[in-house]
């Protein structure tokens, strides 16, 4: 197997002569699709903040004289993709999970004897003419919508005509708890058929990556194919750091479901090493921005549960809101932490949820605990640009999350307004209500280039989705407009 160094995948300098290249999350990656010297990229190559969605495509070649033979060799990227599992979703299962998944299939053909090609999903392409089997390993992002790396593949399906020679089959992978579950896989089989590819197998969804399922499924696949395909999964977790709990807050204890807000500082019992370290990691943190994830894996459980970070590392502190769920595991072992508790856990970048610089206006629309990284924008607008919070709890006596700081944020105007929604009073309203009750103001706001972000649950997300298109609508806007210029963004659980 061959590999190449992080600095060869990154910069784009193991490019060859006669190859394709395309440009995938800022990154060059390439195909040589030489018959005489044939490799395979699995890519894109991920971003060096390993933030980029990847979904896979597989390729199965017939091994006819003439098809591309692209199973010579492959940049193994396993080592540098990072775990993008977001439990809270329908989760956006990418990174060394969905590689790991993609990888040993790839592999388990390849063994087989098989011709095997991978690729993101958004190029799929009518030239791989020779390609008898097409395989779409895909996950669900927030309301059922599809990852970056497939927001492209739905659309093109008119222009692809279906190669009559070929068989496709979609392997789904989500979280049972979620309504949307694997909805983007169901909407991606469905396409296919509807636009006259045939199927090999009926679709397939993976309940919380379970390897047993993924087993089942290959054994079912090789049995459609006619070889014997093993498929076994080892999940890898990224090295984590010891976090130790500094302060806790908590909201809402006489609820069923109660919310704390934790703030941890390093858990090293030693100062950083190096000048390096001293410079750059003054509070043995590593680095983290308000909005990114740091992910936790309570014992007893294998899977890591992502939580939305209302700090920076520059603040000195790693801040997190959680509500604790019914039979939740991870919520359940969060609260249970008292000061001086150690924890372990890794960051997740998380980039597409932030504001843009600038000064233009920026819309925070939150529920709960979605408040988290909102507060920690507020926190860090420092330059004090126009910024709008609404945000709906409960009950303001007893969950009105980070109410003193958000208090102390108008005073200073770090924070524009503050509009708040509680439903369990005396006609009680919710986040959505305020909207519609403000909207002169955000169209005004949404007319000079304000932006959106919008966190909380995905069924807060559904109704702030319908108001905003009210909202819109006099100006002759809408929500996919405003996604497409990056004026939109949701970071939702």
């Amino acid at each position: 197997m061959q590999k190449h160094s992080a600095t060869e995948r990154f910069s784009g300098e193991f490019l060859e002569p006669d190859i394709e290249t395309a440009i995938s999350g800022g990154v060059k990656f390439s195909w040589n699709f030489s018959q005489r010297n044939p490799v395979a990229v699995l890519g894109p190559v991920p971003r060096p903040d390993f933030s980029h969605s990847i979904r896979l495509i597989k390729f199965l070649m017939d091994g006819q004289p003439g098809c591309l033979k692209i199973n010579a060799g492959f940049v193994d990227v396993r080592d540098v993709a990072d775990l993008h599992l977001r439990a809270m979703t329908d989760p956006v299962t990418v990174g060394e999970n969905m590689w790991g998944f993609a990888q040993v299939l790839h592999d388990a053909l390849r063994d087989s004897g098989q011709r095997v090609h991978s690729a993101p999903m958004n190029q799929l392409s009518a030239r791989y003419r020779a390609a008898r089997n097409l395989f779409l390993l895909t996950a669900t992002y927030g309301n059922g919508e599809a990852p970056a790396s497939a927001n492209q593949f739905l659309a093109p399906l008119d222009r692809v005509p279906a190669n009559p020679a070929l068989k496709f089959a979609v392997l789904g992978f989500g979280d049972r708890q979620f309504p949307k579950y694997c909805q983007f896989a169901r909407d991606v089989d469905a396409a296919m058929n509807r636009h006259g590819w045939q199927r090999m197998l009926e679709l397939v969804t993976i309940d919380r990556q379970s390897t047993q399922e993924f087993a089942r499924w290959g054994a079912s696949l090789g049995g459609v194919l006619g070889i014997g395909l093993q498929l076994e999964h080892v999940p890898v977790h990224p090295r984590t750091f010891s976090l130790r709990l500094q302060e806790r807050i908590d909201y809402g204890r006489q609820e069923q479901e109660p919310s704390v807000v934790l703030r941890f500082v390093s858990g090293q019992m030693q100062e950083p090493d190096g000048l390096f370290g001293r410079l750059f990691r003054p509070h043995g943190l590593p680095s983290f921005e308000a909005g990114d994830l740091v992910g936790v894996i309570a014992p007893g459980s294998a899977m890591p549960r992502f939580y939305s970070l209302a700090s920076g590392a520059r603040d000195g502190i790693l801040e997190i809101c959680v509500r604790r769920q019914p039979g939740g595991l991870c919520s359940t072992y969060l609260h249970g932490l008292q000061p001086g508790d150690c924890i372990e856990a890794f960051i997740q970048p998380n980039p597409q949820f932030r504001p843009a610089s600038g000064k233009a206006p920026v819309i925070l629309i939150g529920a709960g605990t979605g408040i988290g990284p909102l507060a920690g924008f507020i926190r860090n607008n420092t330059g004090k640009y126009p910024m709008y919070l609404y945000w709906g709890g409960r009950d303001p006596e007893s969950d009105f999350l980070y109410e003193p700081e958000l208090r102390n944020y108008l005073a200073d105007r770090r924070l524009t307004q503050l509009h708040t929604a509680f439903s369990r009073v005396k006609n009680g309203e919710r986040v959505q209500n305020r909207l519609i009750d403000d909207a002169d103001n955000l169209r005004s706001l949404i007319e000079h280039g304000g932006q959106v972000l919008v966190c909380g649950s995905s069924a807060m997300a559904e109704s702030v989705r319908q108001a905003l298109s009210n909202v819109l609508a006099p100006l002759n806007l809408d929500l996919q407009t405003l996604r497409n210029e990056g004026r939109y963004r949701e970071d939702v659980f």
